[in-house]
């Protein structure tokens, strides 16, 4: 059943958003022997943010609020971990094993006070690598369990006038997933060539999908967690250095999944397999030029309403060290080609969708880069690495 089109009215929408962030950590290393480690640690990192966004239709002369959507929406989320690992190795034989554990704090509210809602978690991440090292390669057992929170797009309890036909909604009831994943790893390098092969295993419970519906002749897609999520799957990672002006690098992942789970009385369950590949090239020109290229691939993926096509994207960039290596001129396109485009096929019991969209466009940055004094990169990386990563 194919819905009617609906006509765009005379509508404007003003969006404004802001975000305020704090992040405080502290690491502390200490060598037990020649070969062993202790390091713990612990993070905070408050997030304060703010977004309004309101629509207005025209009326002859008079703009008047469109559906009542004027929203204000203040969203504030504490995250506090404390870690603790030990490292060592017996001969060829290292290990590692570690434990993290980490509280959330999620508040909700609209200026409007109709909706408020807040949320609080707290779970223990462990984690163990064990390796054994011969001439030439290295043999890896990892485990490890993670989190996957979802973007605040996803909790947002509005929608925003994007489409009049297809609108996504924010569920602020969405959970995160937590995530078990054993992999098997064989390392192999050669003078010019680095093979990496693993396969993997991982459970996912309370998996994050995407739930689509009709109403009022208006499809809403929001996102919900299912049961979980099976994957199990072979990846392959290469390095190849020709010369020392090239570099190509290529990953591939091929695995099978199973899904389970039901959300207002519609059957999730779903099984199927996909494939994702990249391929990233850097090239040193002459006169300190350098190019660097990525191409990226997804198959087809399925689930049990929705069908994706495969998806491909292209980026490059050229950049040059200027200035006595103190200055970086970087021109970079993503997306080159217009070459990213969603397409999608939703089925339901009284519908069927079919959707093309690109989210981003095109898109040519030209950048300046001049560096005085160097600090040191690595804790400038620290610093970086929020908890939410």
């Amino acid at each position: 059943m194919y819905p009617e089109t609906l006509a765009y009215p005379g509508i404007r929408t003003n969006s404004v958003g802001n975000s305020k962030d704090l992040l405080v950590q502290s690491d502390f290393v200490q060598p037990i022997d020649t070969i062993s480690t202790f390091e713990v640690g612990v993070k905070t990192e408050i997030r304060k943010v703010s977004s309004q966004f309101l629509a207005e239709q025209q009326e002859d002369d008079i703009w008047k609020i469109y559906q009542n959507i004027d929203n204000d929406l203040k969203y504030t989320e504490t995250i506090a971990s404390g870690y603790a690992q030990y490292s060592s190795k017996i001969k060829r034989f290292s290990y590692m094993f570690g434990l993290r554990t980490e509280f959330t704090k999620i508040s909700i509210t609209d200026s409007k006070n109709t909706y408020s809602d807040d949320k609080n978690y707290n779970r223990l991440f462990p984690s163990v690598n064990l390796s054994y090292k011969f001439d030439a390669s290295t043999l890896q057992l990892n485990y490890s369990k993670r989190i996957n929170r979802p973007p605040l797009y996803a909790l947002y309890p509005f929608n925003e006038v994007t489409d009049l036909n297809a609108q996504y909604v924010g569920n602020p009831d969405l959970n995160p997933s937590y995530t078990d994943v054993f992999e098997l790893a064989f390392l192999k390098t050669w003078k010019k060539f680095t093979l990496n092969p693993s396969v993997y295993y991982q459970w996912e419970s309370g998996y994050i999908q995407d739930f689509t519906y009709r109403e009022n002749n208006i499809f809403y897609t929001t996102p919900i967690n299912i049961q979980h999520e099976i994957r199990s799957g072979i990846e392959l990672s290469t390095l190849y250095n020709p010369a020392k002006w090239l570099q190509v690098n290529m990953e591939m992942n091929f695995y099978h999944f199973k899904q389970k789970g039901s959300y207002q009385d519609e059957d999730l369950d779903y099984e199927g397999k996909t494939f994702t590949g990249r391929l990233n090239t850097q090239i040193k020109l002459p006169a300190k030029f350098s190019f660097q290229g990525r191409y990226n691939f997804r198959g087809a993926q399925q689930n049990a309403q929705t069908k994706n096509d495969p998806l491909q994207s292209l980026d490059f960039g050229l950049s040059k060290v200027l200035l006595k290596d103190k200055a970086t001129i970087v021109f970079d396109v993503t997306n080159a080609f217009d070459l990213r485009q969603n397409k999608s096929t939703t089925i339901g019991a009284n519908y069927y969708l079919k959707e093309n969209s690109m989210p981003n466009a095109a898109r040519y940055r030209l950048s300046f880069v001049y560096r005085f004094n160097l600090t040191d990169p690595k804790g400038i990386r620290q610093a970086n690495n929020a908890n939410r990563n």
